[in-house]
């Protein structure tokens, strides 16, 4: 009871706020808009719903020309696209975010985004909760993978990447809420040794290294350091070595023969700019790079874009600069740094170091289908 009268109040001090806010911005003016919108959506839902009704099964349906119009025949804005208008509009609209979170921290509303943002936990950390799954369609689609790969003598190895958390249990003992990530893969690498699949799984070693699994992620951001990468590709090196024929050499992940820059408090990671850095605070960073000779192409479309040793065509650098950093709502997230060029389709990196050998490919299956599926 005391949780919803803290939300309501938090509610009703956010709506004072962009109330005012809306006045002085003339973002009210998109008012009549918002609410043409949302008249629209439920028009165009319906739409949809006849649509689906009159047809016979398996006929496909037109569903952007279902669009409801206004008077002249115009398509009626969708919602999102106007609230989106609108919100651009409105001033101080980060310091809206950070006033929430100061509001939210101030009553320990660290669950309030749990379907956004995600929960705020005890030592500081975002995380996520996910529900139950049965694995059986990832095991499907996985075991359809392998075959496809038997077929043309091609060789499958299967990397869990962990969460923030490797116990459940974790998130039932500080805000008691069920969460299911491990327990489905858990039972998701049981079948993937039933089919005779290998795997890593990078759990095992966290826990053999003594480390803090939650020290392997940015507070304020879902995905891994740079530490844990480093220390992935490792034992995914050594794996390669010991079944799958590679001689990669591992004295090449030695520590020292690193650079290290450590960045304090210098970023926001994406679930930190839904909750505010008041609420969640700002993340460290570490750059790390071989202080050995490298040499990489990055080629797009089978035309090269880049050459040169990893630090320079791998990292992009400038996303550290201050300057670019003014406004941390709106400055990338620091873990896109790394492999900046390969999130563009049909992008390969070659080590121009590794002339001989064996070469392997990198396929990420989204984890998103095993946590959330059902």
């Amino acid at each position: 009871m005391e949780s919803n009268c803290e939300k309501k109040l938090v509610t009703i001090l956010l709506l004072i706020v962009i109330f005012f806010g809306s006045l002085w911005s003339d973002a009210y003016k998109y008012a009549d808009e918002i609410i043409l919108s949302v008249f629209g959506d439920v028009q165009t839902e319906w739409n949809i719903w006849k649509a689906k009704h009159n047809t016979e099964d398996g006929e496909e349906i037109d569903e952007i020309s279902l669009r409801a119009k206004d008077a002249i025949g115009n398509d009626i804005p969708a919602y999102a696209a106007t609230a989106s208008d609108y919100l651009s509009t409105l001033p101080f609209k980060q310091g809206m975010v950070d006033i929430n979170g100061t509001l939210a921290k101030a009553f320990n509303m660290r669950e309030v985004y749990k379907n956004s943002g995600g929960i705020v936990l005890n030592n500081g950390y975002v995380a996520g909760t996910y529900t139950y799954t049965s694995t059986d369609y990832e095991i499907q689609q996985i075991a359809e993978l392998k075959a496809y790969l038997d077929e043309r003598g091609i060789q499958l190895l299967y990397v869990n990447e962990p969460t923030k958390y490797i116990d459940d249990r974790v998130i039932a003992e500080d805000l008691g809420l069920s969460t299911y990530i491990n327990d489905n893969t858990d039972r998701f690498l049981l079948r993937l040794e039933e089919l005779g699949i290998r795997y890593i799984d990078l759990r095992d070693t966290i826990i053999e290294q003594g480390l803090d699994s939650f020290s392997m992620f940015y507070k304020t951001d879902h995905h891994w350091t740079v530490q844990m990468g480093k220390m992935a590709a490792e034992v995914i090196s050594e794996e390669l070595n010991n079944f799958y024929g590679y001689n990669i050499d591992l004295s090449l992940y030695e520590p020292n023969k690193f650079i290290y820059k450590e960045y304090p408090n210098a970023w926001l990671g994406e679930q930190g700019k839904k909750l505010g850095k008041s609420f969640v605070g700002l993340d460290d960073f570490t750059y790390i790079a071989p202080d050995y000779d490298t040499a990489f192409n990055v080629s797009c479309s089978g035309s090269v874009i880049s050459t040169g040793a990893f630090g320079q065509v791998l990292v992009e650098q400038t996303m550290y600069l201050p300057e670019n950093n003014d406004n941390i709502y709106t400055a990338p997230s620091w873990h896109y740094s790394y492999m900046w060029d390969s999130r563009i389709n049909d992008t390969t990196v070659d080590n121009l170091m590794n002339t001989e050998g064996k070469r392997f490919w990198f396929w990420e299956i989204p984890m998103s289908r095993l946590q959330f599926r059902s």
